[in-house]
């Protein structure tokens, strides 16, 4: 008699819904009706859900569902025991006959569920590649940094290598006029040793001026022979020479190509 009171007060809702219906007493939390849906979604004969449990059915054995009203995710028994996911409304009607029944339309969530998981698992491995992309870009980054440096080395090993030919051979065309005027001191030397000893005195200091000079030449002309070779083998240099300087001493060289050096001795 239940079963026919819950048809005629449900109506064409056992017969027409695409959803799976079942109804429950409210006094004993028993199934007293089902559609053809709800067994086809718990993969199970209709008439075994007549009379079992509400909480048998229900997955969650926590999970109230006595007030009326939309549920989300809920977990259904089925008859091979896993869960089928769905949604629930619950609506609770009373009967002259029956008493209080509540009905219960499930809609099937599970292969939503299912499309939500592999969109969570597409998600995930995407926000992998992206840990991944950020990860290359950073070395890509690194070895930009890296190439950079290592081209700036090379830049200033040419320079000190270009800068190291240039003092020497400003060093060389020194060279040629200090050791000639050193040959010059020595052979003046020699004649003013000759002289008279009232001649020799105001002579011999200006010689001796001339020598000093001669020698602070000498001294300047090694210390930058010496600073050449210095900066070639140093790890580092502060600053770079100014394109000014480096074109005026290149001029310079250049120059002294022009100059005759002649020995006057």
């Amino acid at each position: 008699m239940v079963d026919r009171i819950a048809h005629e007060v449900f109506g064409l809702l056992f017969e027409t819904s695409s959803e799976a219906v079942f109804v429950v007493d409210r006094s004993t939390q028993r199934i007293v009706s089902a559609n053809v849906r709800a067994g086809e979604m718990l993969h199970c004969n209709v008439d075994s859900l007549i009379g079992v449990s509400l909480g048998e059915l229900i997955f969650e054995a926590d999970r109230d569902l006595s007030s009326a009203g939309h549920y989300e995710e809920v977990a259904l028994r089925g008859s091979d025991g896993y869960p089928v996911y769905v949604e629930l409304t619950v609506a609770h009607v009373r009967t002259a006959d029956a008493g209080e029944l509540a009905a219960f339309a499930a809609r099937d969530t599970s292969e939503r569920r299912l499309l939500e998981r592999e969109l969570v698992a597409k998600h995930a491995a995407l926000y992998t590649a992206h840990a991944e992309l950020e990860r290359a870009h950073a070395q890509l980054g690194e070895a930009k940094r890296e190439l950079e440096a290592r081209n700036q080395q090379i830049a200033l090993l040419a320079w000190r290598a270009a800068m190291g030919e240039l003092v020497a051979g400003i060093a060389h065309h020194l060279n040629n006029p200090v050791g000639a005027l050193a040959s010059t001191l020595r052979r003046m030397a020699r004649g003013i040793a000759g002289l008279p000893n009232d001649q020799r005195g105001e002579l011999d200091r200006m010689l001796a001026r001339v020598v000093e000079l001669s020698r602070r030449i000498e001294s300047n002309v090694a210390a930058i022979v010496q600073a050449s070779r210095s900066a070639a083998q140093a790890e580092g240099l502060g600053r770079e020479l100014p394109p000014e300087l480096a074109s005026a001493l290149s001029a310079f060289v250049e120059k002294l190509e022009d100059i005759p050096t002649k020995d006057p001795s």
